[in-house]
C-alpha cells in the first residue's frame, strides 16, 4: 500500500503544477527579465536559479513538453556554466554542474546510459571539490544529495547512505530548512518503499517539522511536499494496521491540497486504503469518485496507472480475473511513453498474481519472473515478498516443490524482516507517545506548581499592600490629629499670652501690632479647623476603597492625598502664591473625582495674562466653594457634573468665578431637609470668617456672591460663585 500511495503521489507531482500560488511564476518571470541587465556573478546566479526553477514551473502533460522543459533547463544551466568558467566564478560553476546533473535529461539518472552516469558523477565530484574549497555548505549539501541518487533506485538505500548522510550534515550546517524538508520527505518515501518503516517514520516526522517553516524559496513545491509528507504518514500507519490514523492523515492531506496545494482530492488514495482494510465496496465507491472527478483528466499516465491498479485489486478480490488482467495491460501502455521500467515491472508482478489465481501457471511464472528481476534491482521489499509468495504457489501447482519451498523461505525472510520493522515501528510509536504524554504530564504539573506559587506570591503581595495602606493611613491620621491638637493648644496659649500682653501695653503702636498678631493666630486656628474636616473625609474615602478591595484606587488616592497634605502643611504663611493655591485645588478636585468614580470633571481657565506665580492670596480659599459644589450640587445629580474655575486679575483686584452644573441650592436644601441629621456647611462658614478677618486686617473690600443658574425652561442649571479679593504681588509679600 505504501508503495502504491507514494508512486501515485509522485506520478502526479511529475506531471502537473504543484500549487495555485502564483509567487513562483512571478519570481521566475522577473528573473528572466532581470537577465537583460545582469552581469558577472549576478548573471550566473540568475541563470542557475532559472535552471533550478524551470523544474518546478509549468505543467508537463506529455513527452514532447517534458523534452522542451528539459531543453530549457539544459539551456540555462549550460549558459551559467559557460559564463562562470569565463569569469572564474567557481561557486557558479559548481551550481551549474549540480543543476545539469539533476535536471539535464528527461530520463531519470538511474535509466541513463552507464557512460552518461559516469560523466555526471565526475561532474558532481568536481562540484564537491569546489564546495570544500569555498566552504559553501549549500553547494556541498546539494552535491552530496545528487551523488546519493546515482545509486538509487537500482541499488539498496544503504548503499547511498554515505552521500545522503553528508548531504544531511551540510544542509544542517547551511541551516537550509527548505533543503532539509525536501531531504527528509523523500528519504521517508524511499525507506517506506524498502519496508524500513521505523526509519521512514523518523524521516517523515523530521520532514513535517521542517515543513512548518513558511519562509521558503519555492512556495508551490513546499506545499506539494507537505502533501507528500502527510500521505507518507498515512502509508506508514496503514502498514501497521492503524487505519483510522491513516485515514485522518489522508483527509488532512486532501484539505491541505485543496486549500494551499495543487488542489488534488484523495479519493484514489482513500480507495487504496479501503482495499487494505478489505472493504472493497467502499474502495470501489471512492475509486469511482476519482475516475469521474477532475483529478483523473488532470493526471498523467503514471498516476492513472496507479489508480487503475487499485481497481484491478478490487476486481481480483471479486475474482474478476480477466478484468484485472485488462487493467494491468492498460497500465503498462500508460507507463510506456515515460519509459517507466519500474512501473511496467510492477504491473508484471501483479499480472503474475492474477494468472496464478486464474490457474494459468505458465503465464503466471513468465510475468512473475520478469517483474521480480526489476523488483530485486529496486530492492522493493514489499513487492519482492509478494512475488516470492506467488512464485512459491506457482511452483507448488507445477509440482516443483523444491523451488516452491525455496521461494516460500525467501518470502518468510522478507516477511519476518518487514514484520519486525512493523513491530519496531509500533514500539517506536508507543515509546514516542509515552514520551510525549510524559512530557505533557510534566509540563502540566510544572504549570500547576507555577500557578500555585504565583497565587501564593500574589496573596502575600496583596496582604503586604493592604497592611502598608492601613499603616500609612493610620500614621497620617495620627500625624494630622496630633498636629491639629498641638496647634489648637498653641493657639490657646498664644491667645492668652497676647491678651495679657495687650493689657500690659500702653503704647498704641504696640496694640496695633498685637492685634495683627492675634488676627494671624485666629486665621491659623480657622485653617486648623478646616484641615481635620477635609482630612477625615479623605481618610474615609481611603478606607472605603480598602473595604472594596480596590487596591489600585486606594494606592492612587493615598498618593494624591499625601501630596496634597504636604502642600497644605507647607502653606502656613498668611499669603501664598496663587500658583500654589491652584495646585492644591487641582489635587483636591482630583481626589474628589476619584472618590466619586469620575462623576464630574473640572477646568481652570484665565481670562487675561495674569501670572499665577506673582499673585498672592490666603491659602485654601477656593477649595470650600468647590467642595460645596461637589457635595451639594452633584450628590443627587443625574448625569455628569462639571466645575469651571475662571480667574481674572486686573491691577490689584482678583476675581474668581466658580461655576457648576449641579442641582442648585434650592434642590440641595430639599434633599438636605429629608436627611435624618442635617449637615453643616463648615467649609463656607470658616471661609466667611477668614474673609472677614482678612478684610479687617488689610482694610480691603473682600466679598463673595452666590447666584443660582437657570436653564431655558426655568429649571435649575447649577450655581455660580463670584469671589472678589484684593491681592498682593509675591515680591511685596516677601518684603
Amino acid at each position: 500500500m505504501t508503495t502504491v500511495l507514494i508512486a501515485s503521489f509522485i506520478s502526479v507531482g511529475i506531471c502537473q503544477d504543484f500549487g495555485k500560488d502564483k509567487t513562483d511564476s512571478i519570481r521566475y518571470n522577473n528573473m528572466k527579465k532581470a537577465l537583460v541587465s545582469a552581469e558577472g556573478k549576478a548573471k550566473v546566479d540568475l541563470l542557475n536559479s532559472i535552471s533550478e526553477m524551470t523544474e518546478l514551473i509549468g505543467a508537463r502533460w506529455d513527452t514532447v513538453l517534458m523534452h522542451r522543459k528539459y531543453d530549457t533547463i539544459k539551456f540555462y544551466g549550460s549558459k551559467a556554466y559557460e559564463l562562470a568558467n569565463k569569469i572564474g566564478y567557481k561557486d557558479g560553476i559548481a551550481m551549474a554542474l549540480i543543476n545539469l546533473f539533476q535536471h539535464g535529461s528527461p530520463e531519470s539518472i538511474s535509466q541513463a546510459p552507464l557512460k552518461d552516469r559516469t560523466i555526471r558523477e565526475e561532474n558532481i565530484r568536481k562540484a564537491i571539490v569546489i564546495g570544500e574549497q569555498s566552504k559553501n555548505y549549500e553547494i556541498l549539501g546539494k552535491a552530496y544529495s545528487a551523488l546519493g541518487t546515482l545509486q538509487t533506485p537500482f541499488e539498496p538505500v544503504e548503499q547511498s547512505l554515505d552521500g545522503s548522510n553528508k548531504a544531511e550534515y551540510y544542509f544542517q550546517l547551511a541551516k537550509d530548512t527548505e533543503a532539509l524538508a525536501n531531504f527528509y520527505t523523500w528519504g521517508a518515501t524511499d525507506y517506506a518503499g524498502e519496508g524500513n518503516y521505523e526509519r521512514a517514520f523518523e524521516y517523515a516526522e523530521k520532514g513535517i517539522e521542517y515543513l512548518k517553516n513558511e519562509n521558503v524559496k519555492f512556495v508551490n513545491w513546499h506545499q506539494f511536499l507537505v502533501g507528500v509528507s502527510l500521505e507518507t504518514m498515512a502509508g506508514l500507519y496503514t502498514s501497521i494496521g492503524d487505519y483510522d490514523i491513516a485515514m485522518n492523515y489522508l483527509k488532512e492531506a486532501e484539505k491541505h491540497s485543496l486549500e494551499k496545494g495543487p488542489g488534488w482530492h484523495m479519493d484514489n488514495e482513500i480507495a487504496g486504503l479501503f482495499c487494505e482494510m478489505k472493504q472493497y465496496d467502499s474502495a470501489l465507491h471512492y475509486w469511482k469518485r476519482w475516475r469521474n472527478g477532475p483529478d483523473f483528466e488532470a493526471s498523467a499516465g503514471g498516476s492513472k496507472a496507479s489508480g487503475y491498479a487499485i481497481l484491478a485489486k478490487i476486481c481480483l478480490a471479486n475474482k474478476e480475473y480477466d478484468s484485472a488482467l485488462n487493467i494491468h495491460r492498460m497500465d503498462i501502455e500508460w507507463f510506456k511513453p515515460f519509459n517507466n521500467k519500474y512501473g511496467i515491472a510492477r504491473e508484471w508482478v501483479l499480472m503474475g498474481d492474477v494468472y496464478n489465481k486464474k490457474g494459468n501457471f505458465d503465464s503466471a511464472l513468465l510475468y512473475e519472473k520478469k517483474g521480480l528481476t526489476v523488483m530485486e534491482t529496486h530492492n522493493d521489499r514489499p513487492l519482492m515478498m509478494k512475488s516470492y509468495q506467488v512464485l512459491s504457489s506457482i511452483y507448488h501447482h507445477l509440482h516443483n516443490n523444491d523451488s516452491a519451498y525455496e521461494y516460500l523461505m525467501k518470502h518468510y525472510v522478507i516477511k519476518d524482516s518487514i514484520d519486525n520493522r512493523q513491530f519496531f515501528l509500533r514500539l517506536y510509536k508507543q515509546k514516542l507517545d509515552a514520551k510525549t504524554q510524559q512530557t505533557k504530564t510534566q509540563l502540566s504539573l510544572l504549570d500547576k506548581d507555577n500557578k500555585l506559587k504565583t497565587e501564593e506570591l500574589k496573596q502575600e503581595s496583596q496582604q503586604k499592600n493592604f497592611l502598608f495602606i492601613l499603616l500609612a493611613a493610620f500614621l497620617l491620621a495620627g500625624i494630622f490629629v496630633y498636629r491639629a491638637i498641638s496647634l489648637k493648644r498653641k493657639n490657646e496659649r498664644l491667645r492668652l499670652e497676647n491678651a495679657l500682653t495687650v493689657q500690659g501695653l500702653q503704647h498704641e503702636k504696640k496694640q496695633v501690632e498685637l492685634k495683627r498678631e492675634a488676627s494671624d493666630l485666629q486665621m491659623q486656628a480657622l485653617r486648623a479647623q478646616m484641615n481635620p474636616h477635609f482630612i477625615f473625609n479623605s481618610l474615609s474615602s481611603i478606607n472605603w476603597f480598602i473595604m472594596e478591595n480596590d487596591k489600585d484606587k486606594a494606592s492612587d488616592y493615598l498618593t494624591r492625598f499625601s501630596r496634597l497634605m504636604r502642600m497644605v502643611l507647607n502653606a502656613q504663611e498668611p499669603m501664598i502664591p496663587l500658583e500654589d493655591e491652584l495646585k492644591m485645588l487641582e489635587l483636591y478636585l482630583d481626589l474628589e473625582r476619584l472618590r466619586f468614580d469620575n462623576a464630574f470633571d473640572y477646568s481652570i481657565t484665565f481670562n487675561n495674562a495674569a501670572d499665577a506665580g506673582t499673585v498672592s492670596i490666603p491659602p485654601m480659599l477656593l477649595q470650600p466653594f468647590c467642595e460645596n459644589a461637589i457635595w451639594h450640587g452633584f450628590r443627587n445629580k443625574e448625569g455628569h457634573g462639571h466645575i469651571n474655575v475662571n480667574i481674572r486679575a486686573e491691577e490689584y483686584l482678583l476675581e474668581c468665578t466658580i461655576t457648576d452644573n449641579g442641582i442648585g441650592r434650592k434642590q440641595a436644601e430639599t434633599f438636605k431637609s429629608k436627611l435624618p441629621k442635617k449637615e453643616k456647611s463648615l467649609g463656607l462658614q470658616i471661609t466667611r470668617q477668614r474673609l472677614s478677618l482678612f478684610s479687617e486686617e488689610n482694610n480691603a473690600t473682600v466679598n463673595f456672591e452666590i447666584e443660582d443658574l437657570a436653564g431655558e425652561n426655568g429649571v435649575s442649571a447649577g450655581t455660580k460663585v463670584i469671589l472678589t479679593i484684593a491681592y498682593q504681588k509675591a515680591n511685596e509679600v516677601a518684603a
